[in-house]
């Protein structure tokens, strides 16, 4: 066995079983591949893939078994991958095992007062996908080992809890306690990000460019601005393209950019950014940004 992983030609669609493997997750095969060969490699012990995301990179609105059953192949070819990535760059005598979490979440069970009206193009398709793989899981269930990592899968109703909140409890329940420190999440999707508070080390592993972001990337990634950062109270307010509304029209947005620079929000704890909020006004409640446990 070799001590690093080979890369992937982006230009040609590995296939696996007789099934073509997703374009969108070449990149993210070839950044494990790169790591691999790293002096210094990134040591993540608990992975976390959504489910829709690797929906999405698969770029179809046909809802149909096998097109589930490619997603499926995708999930099969990521786990072989990064237990492979976990061989090669974990040590023999680490106490936490690596462990892979595939994870399929109900969106549009989150609470109305800040789900959007009109979701993108494509979205209720991709429910209805993640519904058929969930099925086909039943029938034929993943496999639950590749080497010594583990492969787990999890369904979050978000009935009660938001997203993140309940994925944490669940692995929590699954893992005594949940030892893990490292972790590296392939998602989409802004809500499952504040994962990020229950870790030493989170980053966000994206799918088409393989890029590797931090928690002090993600403001610019969701907001699109450098000067907001990633928290609670300002994805609650300012929400994302894909599942919350925003409470701020062009002029609050101006406005609240501009106190964002004056009070340095970047540099600022969670709390700091509450306070400087609750003095300029902002157009929701501070109850409807305190409450909600993300």
């Amino acid at each position: 066995m070799t001590n690093s992983l080979d890369p992937i030609d982006p230009n040609k669609p590995q296939t696996f079983n007789g099934i073509q493997a997703s374009i969108g997750i070449t990149p993210i095969l070839n950044t494990f591949a790169n790591l691999s060969k790293q002096k210094n490699h990134p040591l993540w012990n608990l992975f976390l893939i959504n489910i829709e995301t690797l929906i999405r990179d698969r770029k179809t609105d046909v809802v149909s078994d096998t097109i589930a059953n490619e997603v499926i192949t995708d999930c099969s070819v990521l786990a072989q991958y990064i237990a492979r990535y976990c061989h090669i760059v974990l040590p023999p005598q680490l106490k936490v095992k690596p462990v892979i979490c595939f994870y399929m979440t109900h969106y549009e069970k989150l609470p109305k007062a800040f789900l959007k009206e009109k979701f993108p193009k494509g979205t209720e398709e991709r429910w209805a996908i993640r519904d058929k793989i969930k099925s086909l899981l039943e029938k034929h269930p993943f496999q639950d080992f590749y080497d010594e990592t583990q492969i787990v899968f999890g369904e979050i109703s978000t009935k009660g809890k938001w997203p993140s909140r309940e994925l944490f409890d669940d692995l929590c329940r699954k893992f005594e306690g949940l030892g893990f420190r490292d972790a590296l999440m392939i998602s989409h999707v802004p809500i499952d990000f504040h994962l990020y508070k229950y870790f030493k080390s989170f980053l966000i592993l994206e799918s088409y460019t393989g890029a590797l972001k931090n928690v002090k990337q993600f403001g610019k990634k969701v907001f699109g601005d450098e000067s907001i950062p990633f928290n609670k109270y300002t994805h609650l307010l300012f929400g994302d393209k894909w599942y919350l509304k925003s409470y701020t029209k062009a002029s609050d947005k101006r406005r609240l950019k501009a106190v964002a620079e004056h009070d340095h929000w970047t540099l600022l704890p969670e709390k700091g950014v509450l306070a400087s909020l609750s003095k300029n006004s902002p157009p929701i409640s501070l109850e409807m940004l305190i409450k909600p446990e993300l």
